[in-house]
């Protein structure tokens, strides 16, 4: 609790995806962009980003924040139903479409990912000193 979480989903999957069709001698391309994603923390928090995210180096400072998707919770999972936060990660998607002498588009698909995020807090130990 309240050290940065860094979000991000694999860029691997962050990628223009094109599908084609034919059938009676026509042919209709597809093609889809990712365009953004809004992740919803659970603690009701949200964080619109327009790219994957970074993913959290090995290694790296656990008080750094993400260079471009990030968020601080500034409470603890445990007193949620079931002790944890549910997270949803929003894909939205334009596709646009050509073929038989058409084109077209569709703004706005999304695709969703949810996942239970545990989000706890640890006593700190301080010593007197003068």
């Amino acid at each position: 609790m309240r050290l940065p979480t860094w979000l991000w989903l694999d860029p691997a999957g962050w990628q223009q995806v094109a599908a084609s069709a034919a059938a009676g001698g026509v042919s209709v391309t597809a093609v889809a962009r990712p365009v953004e994603v809004v992740w919803s923390l659970g603690d009701g928090g949200t964080v619109t980003c327009t790219g994957p995210g970074t993913p959290f180096p090995a290694g790296a400072d656990p008080k750094s924040a993400s260079p471009d998707c990030g968020h601080t919770y500034t409470r603890r999972s445990l007193d949620e139903a079931g002790g944890t936060f549910a997270v949803t990660a929003t894909v939205r998607w334009d596709v646009t479409w050509a073929g038989a002498g058409q084109a077209g588009a569709f703004p706005g698909l999304t695709t969703v990912s949810m996942a239970a995020v545990r989000v706890i807090d640890v006593p700190a130990l301080t010593t007197g000193g003068g």
